[in-house]
């Protein structure tokens, strides 16, 4: 990792602890109901519960529920039920058990839609496997689920329960990257430029987000370069060196221009933020030669790179 610390959300466990539960009642029980069979729904929560089967526990705590909502042991198995889901919440995130978090969480949610506790503790964790070295994308479409929710609750002014001080703008940033490396990883390089864009501009001094962010717009739009640049050699010689080229040609070289405009831009934005948080110099210098490769082709009058130097300047970068 370039970034001298990863950021991290805050911790799942403490969250989930603190998240309060409101469970509805489900549908009223059919008339025909008899206590005994009630009875049984009960003891075959209280059998599993015994034999410590937590599984089939909550299972029957849910089947009982379902059944007998207004029963004389709904309220207590009720809240026995939530304490159990969101004990089995903290131990899939502890666990790495991504499929089991996002199956408890929604079981969660389905009675508690707006517990952003659990939103924010699961859309944290796919974020972390996106961000991870390889990166899985195996919940890739749960993350952005959950990460949209979190997103439209946050700024419908939800916070999270328990936590004393909570960032709205560092919590907006990082589940916006959460849609960006999605779109990222589906070939679609200008919504996940944009969202990338739009993640940093929550957190514009956060080394972990925003530097994440900058690299790979530049990765992005380096590729896009590349191809541009392809479509331009393409052409025949002739045609790109006539003094007055057809139009396709002049199409192309605008096309490459605009590319290695948005190149320069992004990528000198990364090194003077790189420069400035002191960020792996490796991976700076490395953009930085990008960057260079870059201007001298679309300005190669300018062969002292004052040009250059003024753009890094603007972007903040300290004097070299």
């Amino acid at each position: 990792m370039f970034l001298r610390k990863t950021f991290a959300p805050m911790a799942a466990g403490a969250l989930l602890l603190a998240a309060a539960l409101a469970f509805a009642p489900a549908a009223p029980a059919a008339a025909q109901e008899v206590v005994q069979d009630e009875g049984a729904a009960y003891r075959a929560w209280h059998d599993a519960s015994q034999a410590g089967d937590n599984a089939k526990a909550m299972a029957a705590a849910k089947a009982y529920i379902e059944q007998y909502p207004t029963g004389q042991y709904g309220d207590f198995l009720k809240k026995w039920l939530g304490t159990a889901q969101m004990t089995a919440l903290d131990a899939a995130i502890k666990e790495k058990r991504t499929a089991d978090t996002i199956a408890v969480a929604r079981d969660i949610l389905a009675a508690d839609p707006e517990n952003l506790n659990v939103v924010y503790a699961v859309a944290s964790q796919v974020r972390g496997e996106m961000l991870a070295r390889p990166p899985v994308y195996d919940n890739a479409e749960a993350g952005v689920e959950f990460a949209q929710k979190g997103i439209a609750m946050v700024e419908a002014g939800k916070t999270l329960a328990g936590v004393a001080t909570f960032d709205k703008n560092a919590t907006l940033a990082w589940m916006t990257q959460v849609l960006a490396l999605n779109a990222q990883k589906g070939g679609n390089a200008k919504e996940a430029i944009g969202l990338f864009d739009k993640s940093t501009a929550y957190a514009p001094g956060d080394p972990a987000i925003a530097g994440q962010n900058l690299l790979r717009v530049v990765a992005l739009r380096n590729t896009a370069y590349a191809e541009a640049a392809k479509a331009f050699n393409a052409l025949p010689e002739a045609d790109r060196g006539a003094a007055e080229p057809p139009p396709a040609v002049k199409a192309a070289k605008d096309a490459l221009n605009a590319e290695a405009d948005g190149l320069i831009d992004s990528a000198a934005s990364f090194v003077a933020f790189g420069r400035s948080k002191n960020l792996a110099a490796a991976v700076v210098d490395r953009v930085n030669q990008t960057l260079e490769a870059a201007y001298k082709v679309r300005f190669p009058e300018d062969t002292t790179l004052d040009g250059l130097k003024k753009v890094l300047a603007e972007k903040g970068a300290p004097a070299q």
